[in-house]
């Protein structure tokens, strides 16, 4: 009975998206062979799914418990009750740490496995049509797979839909990490032949640009962690370049102005959120004040009041470490807030404001996943690890420009080991609450040396203190599960 439940919950569709029209289909509540996957019009709510199960996975605290807290950069706000400690302090455990759970990113998968599945059967008007759509269902596979080896190292590779409690995929075991990377980028590269589409699609889709970000942040990734060596950062480099000769994206003028108009020429690839269809950012949503914690004078001006509590805010060490450390920096006050008013000091989070409509706060802000900036760091870093330095720092220099206003802010006779740090503090500030910097910390090779929870603690949990556990339920769910050692 209990497999039957899981099974129920893997193949469940969500609400879908109406902003394109692929996202503009008629919703299925169960997605299965038998009543599914016949036409070009199934196959395309099969994919609206997917998105929607996509933005469902990753829009809560689950999105900064594993992309973000760990970094040392986190607190409780002014109504956290401690849940996220674990977190914070870098302590975690199966049972009391929350995120361990990973059964929400399987449903993605599975349902992208549905896609890869079943697509190829189906008579398609326009053949371009069936490869768009797969190579939606290989991108969203590979950015699962990206984000689950990273957070538990060793995990299932499920490359089949399970469609009944008697298939063979049901109960899988833990594949080694490097095998799970060698299925990421086989996906990757399916995903960019497959997307004859050149157009930016849509800023919430799959592109050639979103793409290419995934495959120069995974070989960035395997480069530095997996021993990809050169040949790997060659590769980043060469995906980053694609997407910089893009002309459907670029800087926007102002940093502020990448968060404040949404589906702007910065913006990648996100997630979509909007009032028509009651859709709200979760985790945006804990940054701002209730009104009933602000003195009535003050809300939304300046504090910004939404319909939730607020539970997260940055913490001093960032605050004075990364976002003052220059104080020209304009990313600041887009960033972080704070103002005195009666007695009382505010802090909050700048970003994901949303929109106030009939008085009243709308946490519409789409979550920025990848950014033309991000493009720009992603050469830069790769540049340098091949040893062109020189070529590092005028890539550097462009977000720098945006930044500070200054031209050449950083000098020409930066040394390897300087521009790295570098590079590192500028994503650190650039994409501030945009789920980048614990995996920063870690690719970079510093989350041992600049997290202070972390600090000689390497070889804690059996070394893998930086991995999270499993969570119990998962392996009372699965007999083939073993935990992560050292949990």
């Amino acid at each position: 009975m209990k497999s039957k439940k899981i099974l129920i919950g893997l193949l469940i569709a969500l609400s879908f998206w109406s902003c394109d029209d692929i996202l503009d289909t008629t919703p299925f509540s169960v997605i299965t062979s038998q009543n599914m996957w016949q036409t070009e019009s199934d196959a395309k709510a099969g994919v609206a799914g997917m998105y929607s199960r996509f933005r469902t996975t990753f829009n809560t605290e689950i999105f900064l418990i594993w992309f973000e807290f760990r970094s040392g950069f986190w607190m409780n706000g002014a109504s956290g009750a401690g849940q996220w400690d674990n977190l914070y302090l870098n302590t975690p455990n199966s049972t009391a740490t929350p995120g361990t759970n990973w059964s929400d990113i399987y449903k993605v998968i599975n349902q992208a496995n549905l896609v890869i599945k079943y697509l190829p059967e189906i008579d398609f008007s326009v053949e371009t049509n069936r490869q768009n759509l797969l190579a939606d269902a290989y991108f969203m596979r590979a950015f699962c797979y990206f984000a689950l080896a990273r957070i538990w190292g060793d995990v299932p590779l499920v490359t089949t839909p399970v469609e009944s409690v008697d298939d063979s995929n049901i109960y899988p075991s833990r594949t080694p990490v490097a095998d799970v990377f060698t299925q990421i980028k086989s996906d990757i590269d399916l995903a960019l032949t497959n997307m004859v589409d050149v157009s930016v699609r849509n800023r919430v889709m799959a592109s050639r640009a979103g793409i290419n970000m995934l495959k120069a942040d995974v070989y960035l990734w395997t480069a530095k962690r997996l021993a990809g060596g050169n040949a790997d950062l060659t590769v980043a480099q060469t995906a980053a370049e694609a997407v910089m000769t893009d002309v459907n994206y670029g800087l926007t003028t102002t940093y502020d102005e990448a968060f404040r108009v949404e589906q702007n020429k910065e913006i990648i690839f996100s997630i979509y959120f909007t009032t028509t269809e009651g859709s709200q950012n979760q985790f945006g949503q804990r940054f701002t004040y209730q009104s009933g914690q602000v003195k009535s004078q003050y809300r939304n001006a300046p504090v910004p009041i939404g319909s939730s509590a607020q539970w997260h805010v940055f913490n001093n060490s960032y605050v004075n470490n990364y976002l003052s450390k220059t104080p020209t920096d304009t990313r600041k006050a887009t960033n972080f807030q704070t103002f005195t008013g009666g007695g009382t000091t505010y802090r909050w989070i700048n970003k994901y404001l949303g929109e106030i409509i009939s008085g009243t706060r709308n946490a519409i802000s789409d979550t920025r996943i990848y950014r033309f900036a991000e493009a720009i760091l992603f050469k830069a870093e790769a540049m340098n690890g091949l040893g062109n330095t020189t070529g590092a720092i005028i890539e550097l220099n462009k977000i720098a420009k945006r930044a500070y206003g200054i031209d050449n802010f950083y000098a020409s006779t930066l040394t390897k080991d300087e521009v790295d740090a570098a590079i590192l503090h500028e994503r650190l500030v650039e994409f501030g609450a945009e789920g980048k910097s614990w995996f920063d910390f870690i690719r970079f090779g510093k989350a041992f040396q600049l997290i202070p929870t972390l600090v000689g603690k390497e070889n804690a949990n059996q070394g893998n203190i930086l991995l999270l556990p499993v969570h119990p339920s998962t392996i009372t769910n699965n007999k083939n599960i073993v935990q992560t050692p050292g949990y």
